[in-house]
């Protein structure tokens, strides 16, 4: 079982169940973005037990499945260069040269 889940994340399991994320997002009665924090590591999934037999049926996965994916998804979003707040950083930089060059 451990050779099935190797390489997985939460996309990836999604993408296995022909699924876009909203299609995933409308079968669990939640939104969107929680299924992309997910994917990207922001979050982890948490949910009902009733929910969670849901995921699994709707992902067409195992729960060792789902919980290496999670883990993963998780493991890849610290192992990225954060981007956001480099952005932020970068147009306050840019509007604090701007204000002193004019």
């Amino acid at each position: 079982m451990e050779g099935m889940s190797e390489g997985m994340d939460m996309e990836a399991l999604r993408e296995r169940a022909a699924l876009t994320r909203a299609q995933v997002a409308d079968k669990l009665g939640i939104s969107e973005t929680s299924v992309r924090n997910w994917e990207t590591g922001r979050t982890e999934p948490t949910m009902t037990p009733q929910k969670y037999l849901d995921i699994l049926e709707i992902l067409k996965c195992t729960p060792l499945e789902l919980a290496v994916a999670s883990d993963r998804s998780i493991s890849q979003r610290h192992k990225r260069k954060p981007g956001r707040p480099k952005r932020i950083i970068e147009n306050g930089t840019k509007a604090l040269i701007n204000s002193i060059n004019n």
